[in-house]
């Protein structure tokens, strides 16, 4: 059974705003849809009305023709629409089996789980060789690709035709994209609806059929993949043309900014730990699959765990925060919410954050100056919020990630910079200012450490690599040596470059 999904002038207005304004687009059943669209366009708003976890304000949502009215998520998924979230929702300490029938469980009379019966019917119904985990298998010892094969066998399961994935490369590496888009093309031609949520144009025209563009709200342009030019599919998405820079390369001052030596966190007997270098007007990339190292490397030089063996900056010894603080770092961390942003406060409370003494004077905060200065800082890396006595709750993930780079570039005026997934979940217009803002920080001499799950970020703006895996370093790159099928092999340790 194949179902074609549709919506009709569909809207969704919250009391704030208008979310979606009279959406109009046609998925059809045996093609790849791309959903594109900037922070804040309304895709994930738009997603949620097409899957019943919000009710709409109105217009229509079609399946296979017919009207539909969700009151809740089961009654779509009981009309074969099956939803990927782009943050998986499985039990770790369960096997892959379980999970996969949490929910839609196979019972005896008795109520006795039958797993052999339901992994019969599993290995009968699918392409086994693209979709090939160990059913038997610990959830928690699965690398993200085998997580995210799971998430995609419980919808399945359920005889899902209307498949949702939202964002669903963002932490693969490229081997596991390339076979996470055959399982694609094969669950396409068993005449599947399958709905990509992305902004990656390129993976756009590498295997979708059809975009479709939101941009505030609205449906701006539906079309085929094929004989699409990249250009314009951008300008459908933020209204203008946004040019191509080419990252200009003066040469790296020759000072080490970061030196690591053997670098452990945790077990003291580890070998051989991390060491890595960075000299001043230097980008360093970090590439590897998550999990791999990269965040305790950095709560190690941030002083926020304990390590063993050597970590120096500009020839000083690291050992805690403050003293990391004082010596010029500024920190782009990995999760913006949890380590980042205090949301209820407002947009102008949480650029100072870290930097409130500069803006004291008997104790008092000199609100003029904290307004003053922090509009300057907003208004250089295009914080786009309405009134920034607004909770930073309420802007897009793209200007909370920006309103993070004015403070920690803007109002730090830093020596060294440490981003951790700049871009994740990031419109492409702010990754372009946020990619010529590092690129202008390396070109007056500082060091910056780019830890990133993007490769093409990487081999965009970096002058080095290192890879890592395991919690080793598994290869390290020049500019000259940089090739995407020898990095993406030492990310899943095929190779030790």
């Amino acid at each position: 059974m194949s179902l074609q999904l549709e919506t009709v002038g569909l809207s969704k207005t919250f009391a704030h705003c208008t979310a979606l304004d009279r959406v109009s687009f046609r998925f059809a059943p045996g093609r790849i849809h791309a959903v594109l669209g900037e922070n804040g366009a309304g895709k994930s708003t738009l997603m949620k009305v097409l899957f019943g976890l919000y009710p709409p304000t109105s217009g229509e949502i079609r399946v296979g023709g017919e009207k539909f009215e969700w009151r809740s998520a089961r009654e779509a998924i009981s009309r074969g629409l099956g939803m990927v979230q782009q943050h998986f929702t499985l039990l770790e300490n369960s096997t892959v089996i379980d999970n996969i029938l949490v929910g839609a469980e196979v019972c005896s009379a008795l109520g006795v789980l039958r797993r052999s019966e339901a992994i019969a019917q599993l290995e009968e119904l699918l392409p086994m060789r693209h979709l090939s985990v160990p059913w038997d298998a610990l959830v928690r010892d699965l690398s993200i690709g085998q997580k995210q094969r799971v998430e995609i066998l419980k919808l399945l399961f359920r005889q899902a035709q209307v498949l949702f994935l939202d964002e669903p490369t963002a932490v693969l590496t490229p081997i596991e994209i390339e076979e996470f888009f055959v399982l694609l093309r094969k669950l396409r031609d068993s005449g599947r609806t399958i709905i990509l949520i992305t902004h990656k144009i390129g993976e756009v025209l590498a295997v979708c059929d059809t975009y479709s563009v939101l941009r505030q709200g609205r449906s701006i342009v539906q079309g085929e993949v094929k004989g699409a030019v990249a250009a314009e599919i951008v300008e459908a998405m933020i209204g203008r043309t946004m040019p191509d820079f080419a990252v200009a390369r003066p040469a790296v001052h020759g000072q080490a900014a970061l030196v690591t030596r053997e670098l452990r966190v945790g077990d003291a007997h580890a070998e051989p730990g991390l060491s890595l270098h960075v000299q001043r007007g230097e980008i360093v990339g970090i590439a590897g699959v998550e999990g791999s190292g990269q965040s305790e490397l950095v709560d190690a030089l941030m002083g926020l765990r304990e390590f063993h063996g050597s970590a120096r900056l500009f020839d000083e010894e690291l050992q805690n925060t403050s003293q990391v603080r004082g010596l010029g770092v500024a920190l782009v961390p990995e999760d913006r919410l949890a380590q980042a942003l205090w949301l209820e406060e407002s947009c102008y409370t949480n650029m100072i954050i870290g930097l409130e003494s500069a803006f004291l004077k008997h104790n008092i905060f000199k609100r003029a100056a904290i307004e003053g200065t922090t509009a300057a800082w907003a208004k250089e890396f295009d914080v786009r919020a309405g009134d920034l006595l607004a909770p930073v709750a309420s802007l897009s993930g793209g200007n909370q990630q920006k309103l993070v780079f004015a403070r920690e570039v803007g109002g730090r005026a830093p020596r060294f910079v440490i981003c951790h997934q700049p871009t994740r979940g990031v419109d492409l217009g702010a990754i372009d200012l946020l990619h010529r803002k590092l690129v202008e920080l390396r070109n007056q001499g500082l060091g910056v450490l780019l830890l990133s799950s993007e490769l093409d970020e990487l081999l965009k703006l970096c002058d080095r690599i290192y890879v890592f895996y395991d919690g080793q370093v598994s290869g390290e790159f020049t500019r000259a040596q940089f090739n995407r099928a020898q990095i993406g092999a030492a990310m899943t340790g095929v190779a030790h470059a």
